[in-house]
């Protein structure tokens, strides 16, 4: 049985989700299934997933990075717990 992995986000990440659901309403859906993905597989062991550990990031600051179209979510791993950072485009991401 794979571990469930817990989604958590700051208020950072909060504030950029709710902009973006402003804008698009199907961005609901994207970070939906987004998250769904983070809790099955955040180190993408599967392969299944569009994700990449990012160098010379610190820790807290994302250095997982899982993309969806033009938009790059950050996020980390601390034991069973992901925490995610900031949902950006992808000119603004880095």
């Amino acid at each position: 049985m794979a571990i469930a992995y817990v989604v958590q986000s700051t208020a950072a990440f909060e504030r950029d989700a709710r902009k973006l659901i402003k804008k698009n309403q199907r961005m609901g859906d994207v970070l939906e299934a987004i998250q769904s993905a983070l809790q099955e597989d955040p180190f993408n062991l599967s392969r299944k997933h569009n994700i990449k550990k990012l160098t010379d990031v610190k820790d807290g600051e994302g250095r997982w990075r899982i993309r969806s179209g033009v938009y790059r979510l950050r996020y980390d791993v601390y034991g069973h717990t992901v925490v995610l950072h900031s949902i950006n485009h992808r000119n603004q991401a880095y």
